[in-house]
């Protein structure tokens, strides 16, 4: 059996390659090549930190796995990561353990790929502005997806706390892509005014940012809401968005909490989820159609794509 790392399971892949192995997968998700399993969400200490073990397998490779994931927002004051995660692998044919992986870094990077691809098919061609809210660890691989997908001029910054703000954006300054501006605003309110893009990127229970501050053409990648009780986006905002799109749609409609709660409350109805990013890239429903439509990517999160990611590596690394 194969025992990956975490050290060692980040150096594997990098964003580009990152980027086309899940395509790919949605690319075989959509074709029934390889399907999420169940979901199981375990609410700890009273459900402000969550365990989540999420399964998938394929039909035309001989793998199926898990991921199981803790998040414990204040493992930031123990200086451990919120997010920690490991993805086992196993053989379809004979149900062996093929590999352990650690998967902190992996999730971030399989997180930052998916949104990168779904704003190179639902953001404005010329979008060139990226607004992150949350400068933690999965914000970092938002960064270097969307650096890939779009020509960024502008990467503006917003979190509650200035030291963590100005952390994250020297981090950037040291390993961003190609030149452009890094601006940390005052307010997450002054992030979204100014972004074609922007990525949500907390563990908050309350919206981020007020939907007054988006402007037509915005893409908003809502990464951080994958359970009914957490909400990045306010009701006004996933109104005003045209269209969503998701992972798998099952899954949105028992996990995300920014969809959740507008449709309980009637202020949306099913149809303003138009269907999966799958769906966008095999032509079987449209992405943007204008530059002034304000679109959604809601992650939930999906094993597909782990597994996928686990497969890349566990081929590479054998």
């Amino acid at each position: 059996m194969l025992i990956l790392p975490e050290d060692q399971a980040a150096q594997v892949l990098d964003m580009r390659e990152c980027l086309n192995t899940v395509q790919d997968a949605f690319i075989r998700y959509n074709k029934g090549e390889i399907y999420p399993g169940g979901r199981i969400a375990l609410p700890v200490s009273g459900g402000r930190n969550i365990g989540q073990l999420l399964t998938a397998v394929c039909t035309k490779q001989p793998f199926f796995g898990f991921k199981f994931s803790a998040v414990f927002p204040d493992n930031k004051q123990l200086g451990m990561p919120c997010d920690q995660s490991t993805i086992s692998l196993f053989s379809n044919i004979s149900g062996e353990q093929l590999a352990l992986i650690g998967a902190n870094y992996l999730t971030a990077l399989k997180t930052g790929a998916a949104a990168g691809i779904a704003t190179d098919w639902c953001a404005k061609k010329d979008a060139c502005s990226l607004g992150i809210i949350g400068t933690g660890y999965q914000a970092y691989t938002q960064v270097l997806a969307m650096e890939q997908v779009r020509q960024l001029k502008e990467l503006r910054l917003y979190n509650r706390s200035s030291e963590h703000m100005e952390q994250f954006a020297q981090r950037i300054a040291e390993k961003q892509s190609y030149p452009y501006k890094i601006i940390p605003c005052k307010s997450a309110n002054v992030c979204v005014e100014g972004s074609d893009i922007i990525c949500t990127v907390t563990s908050s229970r309350t919206p981020v940012f007020d939907a007054e501050a988006l402007k037509p053409g915005t893409h908003i990648n809502a990464i951080g809401s994958f359970t009914p009780a957490m909400q990045e986006l306010s009701e006004e905002t996933v109104q005003k968005a045209d269209f969503i799109v998701t992972e798998h749609e099952n899954g949105l409609w028992t996990a995300a909490g920014d969809i959740l709660i507008p449709y309980e409350k009637g202020m949306i109805t099913r149809d303003k989820v138009r269907g999966s990013i799958a769906d966008v890239l095999c032509g079987n429903i449209a992405g943007r159609q204008s530059d002034a439509e304000i679109t959604l990517y809601e992650s939930v999160g999906s094993c597909v794509l782990d597994i996928a990611i686990a497969i890349a590596i566990y081929k590479a690394c054998k």
